[in-house]
């Protein structure tokens, strides 16, 4: 029990550094698209790509602020603890994606 409470504290303490965050599928509902088709977009701009089942940035974007994570513990059916880690855009991360789709459209 006193490893759970650790690592719930644990997780807790770095989704505290994105509550003023944004998920990917709010900002796409902003933009009017699916959640799906933006991160499909950013990965054809080379911004992300997908790896073992998680969004990263492109090594060149990474230490710029655009992106944090955040953690969620959740059970299987089968009782099987997991861990979920997702992408959650800064202020600074949402001004640039809404700046490159701008300019997508503009091209088109």
């Amino acid at each position: 029990m006193y490893r759970e409470e650790r690592q719930l504290k644990a997780i807790v303490k770095c989704n505290l550094l994105t509550t003023d965050c944004v998920t990917t599928g709010t900002m796409a509902r902003r933009l009017k698209m699916k959640a799906s088709e933006l991160y499909r977009k950013l990965k054809e701009r080379k911004i992300l790509y997908h790896s073992d089942g998680m969004w990263m940035l492109m090594p060149e974007y990474t230490g710029l602020g655009l992106l944090r994570y955040r953690y969620t513990l959740y059970y299987t059916l089968l009782g099987e603890k997991k861990l979920r880690v997702y992408p959650v855009w800064t202020k600074g991360g949402v001004e640039f994606v809404t700046t490159t789709m701008e300019e997508v459209r503009c091209k088109r």
